[in-house]
């Protein structure tokens, strides 16, 4: 008797455990937040700094349904511009094909994840194409 008792008691623990194991959605938490925030820093490829075109950040996510923002990259390879706080996705257009060089092709497919925090952050990305 006192055998059956446990084996009852076994079958309600794997049920409850099924039951709260699947009570979680299985999506990875993913920021809401609409705080901006700013970044500077300086785009490297192959160690010299990208002379002109535009660098992108997209903080969008499955809470955040947001555009992306751009800023152009100075001739010494350095951006400042406002984008939200949390996981933000960066990438570079080169420089228009008249002025950009063998260094950067294929730099437009190129992505980096970052995560900002609130204030000011200070980035510097290098970049492999």
């Amino acid at each position: 008797m006192m055998m059956r008792r446990w084996c009852f008691l076994d079958g309600w623990v794997a049920v409850m455990v099924l039951i709260l194991g699947g009570c979680n959605s299985g999506a990875p938490y993913a920021e809401s937040s609409l705080q901006e925030t700013s970044v500077k820093g300086v785009i490297k490829v192959h160690g010299k700094p990208l002379e002109g075109g535009e660098v992108h950040f997209n903080p969008a996510n499955v809470n955040r349904k947001v555009g992306g923002r751009n800023a152009p990259i100075a001739k010494d390879g350095s951006f400042t511009l406002r984008t939200l706080v949390g996981q933000n996705i960066v990438s570079v257009s080169p420089p228009t094909e008249k002025a950009r060089g063998k260094d950067v092709v294929g730099l437009e497919y190129e992505e980096k994840s970052v995560e900002l925090k609130p204030g000011e952050n200070t980035l510097d990305f290098e970049f492999l194409p």
